[in-house]
């Protein structure tokens, strides 16, 4: 994902193939919206000296903690790719006999918790970068707070996004009555509450 340039990337997604699909757009869609966070704070934090202290240290570590999400949904993208793989190859897998079956059921189960699983951690990234946005809005420039809040919008896109993706393969978990299936619902449930709860910030 990381290695096109933004036309073919553009290409790619447009195209027929089915990847990148949903989960690894709205993980460049967060990568994007931190990316604004960032450039604002960095931004504020060029105008303030070291020796204000309490602000600066609380925007450079904002500025960290922004990073670091950011990094998280890099490869987030290019993972929920993997993940996708993983579980169509599972459904390639030979079932002519019972034995054959129970294995490419097994194999089916634990691509799918793993396809659900990558997409509600990209949702609850994008959350904490929501957060994030919120707390450092009133700390930056005047005249940048627009990138905070451009940022802050593609973050609740991207968790939206995300949980969209998490939830085709939910659904299917649920139908099959797979032990992790209620447990990834509340995961689900909770990122969705977070990531619409912040809406009042807009």
């Amino acid at each position: 994902m990381w290695d096109c340039k933004a036309d073919q990337l553009l290409q790619r997604v447009s195209s027929t193939a089915p990847t990148p699909g949903g989960g690894s757009v709205a993980a460049v869609t967060a990568a994007l919206g931190l990316g604004l966070v960032q450039m604002a704070v960095g931004i504020t934090l060029a105008g303030i000296e070291e020796t204000t202290g309490t602000e600066h240290t609380r925007l450079t570590d904002a500025q960290r903690d922004a990073n670091n999400l950011q990094a998280q949904a890099v490869e987030a993208a290019d993972r929920d790719i993997a993940e996708f793989d993983a579980l169509m190859a599972g459904y390639r897998m030979p079932r002519g006999s019972d034995e054959e079956r129970a294995t490419r059921k097994l194999a089916i189960d634990d691509a799918t918790v793993t396809a659900i699983e990558g997409p509600l951690s990209l949702a609850e990234l994008s959350v904490a970068g929501i957060t994030l946005a919120n707390e450092v809005e009133s700390s930056v420039k005047p005249t940048i707070v627009s990138d905070v809040r451009a940022g802050r919008d593609l973050l609740r896109a991207a968790a939206l996004a995300a949980l969209r993706t998490a939830d085709i393969n939910l659904e299917a978990l649920e139908k099959s009555n797979h032990p992790d299936a209620s447990a990834l619902r509340e995961r689900r449930d909770a990122a969705l509450k977070r990531a619409t709860s912040n809406e009042e910030s807009a």
